[in-house]
């Protein structure tokens, strides 16, 4: 599960290597090692040296604060406020005015719209909502109200009336007998999905998905959405099951 493969990814990075600031004849720097390599790398971030300071924190990212701009690395984080900036769970910040998800590279980090004063984590450190919306990572939900909202699993979220794909909703499911097959499928007494997309040809009365990938089968064809190539009618790869 994705969380998981996160979570071993950071104790990895904690384990072979290491970084932080220093200053230095006036001047700030990013120190940076890894075993991999010999040595130690300092790479300089233009900073105002007086006020610049490190912000503490849980997380595996190097933060830092001057007068006038908050640092994810060496680069300023588009838009944040030194002077509120402040973590609400994990890889989620805040300031007075914006929402930031912090655990992808890059400097603009906002999710944009979110209201910091409502913000609030769901499930997994994916789902999260404000006082207005309903957000996968970055990605908001249309159209949904945050307190009929669930999130039963890392890749799927339900209100009253549709089940969501990250941020995709799936409106052609029937609500009422809905089951997630896996992380990519669902099914309802109709039809087989494929994150919002139906699967055409499969059986949901015996489909099932084959490990944890774009696999799955029925009681007569194999299915597989990587090697979509054709139009709408073919949009999965298909194969009959060998009954012999």
């Amino acid at each position: 599960m994705r969380v998981k493969q996160v979570l071993y990814g950071l104790l990895i990075g904690l384990l072979t290597s290491c970084s932080g600031y220093t200053k230095k004849d006036g001047k700030v720097y990013l120190r940076s090692s890894n075993e991999a390599r010999i040595g130690v790398e300092y790479t300089e971030v233009v900073a105002d040296y007086e006020t610049f300071e490190v912000i503490d924190h849980d997380i595996n990212i190097d933060l830092a604060k001057d007068k006038k701009h908050v640092y994810k690395g060496t680069s300023i984080l588009i838009d944040a406020d030194p002077n509120t900036f402040e973590q609400i769970e994990n890889y989620y910040w805040k300031d007075k005015d914006h929402v930031y998800l912090l655990q992808f590279g890059g400097d603009n980090c906002k999710i944009n719209g979110a209201d910091p004063g409502s913000f609030e984590v769901i499930k997994d450190f994916l789902w999260t909502k404000d006082k207005n919306h309903v957000y996968y990572e970055f990605k908001k939900l249309l159209d949904v109200d945050p307190a009929e909202f669930t999130a039963l699993e890392e890749d799927w979220g339900k209100d009253n009336n549709f089940y969501f794909y990250h941020n995709l909703k799936v409106d052609s499911l029937d609500y009422s007998t809905a089951e997630i097959v896996s992380r990519y499928y669902i099914k309802d007494k109709n039809h087989v999905f494929f994150k919002d997309t139906i699967v055409y040809d499969a059986n949901p009365g015996t489909f099932k998905a084959d490990g944890a990938g774009s696999f799955g089968h029925d009681d007569t064809y194999m299915f597989d959405w990587e090697k979509n190539k054709g139009p709408i009618t073919e949009k999965y790869k298909r194969t009959y099951i060998d009954k012999k």
